[in-house]
């Protein structure tokens, strides 16, 4: 069965939210969708809530730019989620933590969940933790005794949110930083090696463009953008490659192309119609390419493939990197 998503934001809001923190978490995503918010507080410089969600998918996409300069710590009552920032994946289950750099590009799939959520300047935040990069989308399991004093301040601060004065509220903003780098302290091996680390941003990069493979612009600089990593970092993190990263997008474009050439219900579009659908503007480059990488011109792979003279091990073989 299928899971509906929903975007996440155009709250409904119940009576402990007061009006200033509806005013602002409903203006942190420009995505409309299903939530509710239990109660919260906002304030200059500390920012809270506790929502019931759908389950829904955000990204950074969907936020306004004014908060890129901000993370989100987030506390699971009930429900569990997957998030990814930096070539991580962090399972979050109930009674977790996790950090989320909103100046960096990143994925949150969410089920049904209630979670309480703080936003936190991200300058504070570096101050305290300087390896901040390593510790976003590493989910804080809550079984931990240091994550326990966490939680127990999470318990504290949301259940009197109501209350709370604006020079209180700057006390604990200078206080959670503090308490989030003790419970970082408990994870074990947090940092990954060096060679993970490369691993880690090779495994972003591919999802990303494989995500962005139909759009004509894609190039060096695009994806550098949507993985925060610069155009000349990319050529070097792909140098002991067999392909260059823009070759190796071209073959996956291709691939995508010869799979749908040899699709019988995808016989009545045109093989221009299946190049450009895919990236490709320029249809003798695409032939040319085409024949380069398999040995065989567009026009002749369909009519052989939709008649049966290419063995299954042909039409499924991709040779790219995962």
């Amino acid at each position: 069965m299928s899971t509906q998503h929903h975007d996440v934001t155009a709250f409904a809001v119940s009576p402990g939210a007061s009006m200033a923190a509806r005013l602002f978490w409903d203006g942190l995503s420009r995505r409309q969708g299903v939530s509710t918010m239990l109660d919260g507080y906002a304030g200059e410089r500390l920012r809270l809530a506790t929502f019931r969600h759908l389950p829904h998918v955000l990204t950074g996409d969907a936020l306004a730019r004014i908060h890129r300069g901000a993370a989100l710590l987030i506390h699971h009552l009930e429900g569990s989620a997957t998030v990814e920032q930096h070539g991580r994946q962090g399972m979050i289950a109930p009674g977790d933590f996790c950090l989320i750099d909103l100046s960096r590009p990143f994925r949150l799939q969410m089920g049904a969940a209630t979670v309480q959520t703080l936003y936190m300047p991200l300058a504070a935040l570096r101050e305290v933790m300087p390896r901040l990069d390593q510790l976003s989308a590493v989910g804080l399991h809550g079984h931990l005794s240091a994550v326990g004093y966490l939680r127990v301040l999470f318990q504290e601060l949301f259940a009197h949110a109501c209350e709370l004065t604006e020079a209180v509220a700057d006390r604990l903003a200078d206080a959670i930083p503090h308490m989030l780098a003790a419970a970082f302290e408990s994870t074990a091996s947090v940092a990954p090696s060096p060679s993970q680390l490369r691993q880690q941003y090779k495994q972003q990069v591919r999802r990303f463009v494989r995500d962005h493979l139909a759009d004509p612009a894609l190039c060096i600089e695009m994806i550098g953008a949507g993985v925060g990593l610069s155009p000349s970092y990319l050529f070097e993190l792909f140098a002991d490659e067999p392909l260059t990263l823009m070759r190796w997008v071209r073959v996956e474009r291709l691939a995508r192309c010869r799979r749908e050439l040899a699709d019988p219900a995808l016989r009545h579009r045109s093989i221009a119609q299946v190049a450009q659908a895919w990236g490709f503007g320029d249809m003798t480059n695409f032939s040319r390419s085409f024949r380069e990488i398999f040995g065989i011109s567009p026009r002749g792979y369909r009519q052989a493939s939709l008649q049966g003279r290419f063995d299954r091990q042909f039409l499924s073989d991709v040779h790219t990197s995962d």
